[in-house]
């Protein structure tokens, strides 16, 4: 897989902009990769993230392990669940709903996953794996930084 370093060259004033711009650069390289799969890397994300979840979970616990907001769990769950990857049933109470990945979603997951390590080895390889580190360390200290 060719990772296309050559986008970033464009240089953007804006850190917001420039965060977003290779954010999305990314999202299209693993994207690309699981492409045979039928996954996208939000999909595949999401359902990693519940099979590795030892309970049931709501979409509301799964939009916060993944730092995400609920509707947008609920967007990509609601296609997942149309597309017979996951089932939606009722929580505790009315108001909460759990997800389970079904067998055909679990098969999905273990056709993506050499896939996406694939497009992981890609990106190292494209970046070099100290660099690689050093920007997973920086985007984590602006995640946790209140400015």
């Amino acid at each position: 897989m060719r990772v296309y370093t050559y986008i970033m060259k464009r240089t953007f004033t804006c850190t917001c902009t420039t965060v977003r711009y290779a954010a999305q650069t990314l999202t299209e390289v693993y994207d690309r990769g699981l492409a045979p799969s039928g996954l996208r890397v939000t999909q595949y994300m999401l359902l990693q993230s519940i099979l590795r979840s030892e309970t049931e979970q709501s979409i509301t616990e799964l939009a916060q392990e993944l730092g995400s907001d609920r509707s947008t769990i609920g967007r990509n769950l609601r296609i997942l669940e149309r597309d017979g990857f996951v089932t939606v049933g009722k929580g505790f109470d009315r108001r909460e709903h759990v997800i389970q990945v079904t067998e055909k979603g679990q098969e999905a997951v273990s056709r993506a996953y050499p896939l996406w390590q694939k497009a992981q080895a890609a990106v190292a390889d494209a970046l070099g794996q100290d660099q690689l580190e050093q920007l997973k360390t920086l985007l984590s200290l602006l995640q946790e930084t209140s400015i």
